[in-house]
């Protein structure tokens, strides 16, 4: 298990990776991103990503990490003051790195979802594509902030979903990834109001999949900051480790 831990700007940040009991490699990756000047930390915020690569013939590995790191680096070079804006232009960028230069131009030969979050001193911007999860919660709420681009997903939101079809082969068809095409459709969330002990959720489905959302939410507010995405992991082992498992968190001081 690899894990970070940080204090930064008013938040704790806090991030553990683990491939899983099963898999042999792990296709996931997450960045944490810091800019250096305050005229970027004002603009721009402190900037969170979760990739979860689509295995096999997917080069899953490949493409979350180039993901990652184009949106980290696109984000906070990209021209403009819109701060959606920054964050569409980023994962558009990372989008045509993984179709380009993972799957080659071709279509259907990369793919990973990515769900991103910029951290501002009162409030949270979300971009989104994939069936990685955003969690918001605190003390007396818990809340996802994003929606599966999924099989199961649009099942589940249409309320047409039962243990059957969650549990299918078809969990991980998936409607919408990134670099599976040149262009991709971005979910945005735009200020998301944070305020003092909140804690903002980035996994991937290795977690959500293995233990239950009220597993989940009585970690995070039972847990100190600094353990939860370790402890959020060795529960996702323990109830079987089925896939690679990716928690990141940022708590609002």
């Amino acid at each position: 298990m690899k894990n970070f831990v940080r204090k930064s700007r008013g938040y704790i940040l806090a991030a553990a990776t683990d491939r899983g009991k099963i898999k042999e490699r792990n296709e996931d990756y997450f960045g944490i991103f810091e800019p250096e000047t305050e005229e970027l930390i004002k603009s721009r915020g402190i900037l969170l990503v979760v990739a979860d690569g689509m295995g096999g013939l997917f080069r899953g590995g490949r493409a979350s990490r180039t993901m990652v790191d184009a949106v980290g680096e696109s984000y906070f070079t990209v021209e403009g003051k819109d701060t959606m804006g920054h964050l569409h232009s980023a994962f558009m960028e990372g989008n045509r790195r993984v179709f380009e230069h993972v799957g080659g131009g071709i279509e259907v030969k990369a793919g990973t979802t990515c769900t991103s979050a910029a951290l501002f001193d009162e409030s949270i911007n979300i971009a989104h594509v994939g069936d990685s999860r955003a969690y918001l919660i605190n003390i007396d709420s818990a809340r996802g902030l994003t929606k599966d681009h999924s099989y199961v997903g649009n099942l589940r939101n249409s309320a047409d979903l039962d243990d059957d079809k969650s549990n299918s082969s078809r969990r991980r068809v998936m409607t919408r990834s990134v670099g599976v095409r040149k262009k991709v459709d971005i979910d945005l969330l735009r200020d998301i109001p944070c305020k003092g002990g909140d804690t903002l959720l980035l996994c991937s489905d290795g977690l959500f999949s293995m233990i239950s959302e009220e597993e989940i939410v009585f970690t995070v507010r039972s847990c100190e900051p600094e353990k939860v995405c370790s402890q959020l992991i060795k529960l996702a082992l323990k109830a079987g480790g089925k896939d690679n498992i990716t928690a990141v968190i940022a708590k609002k001081l």
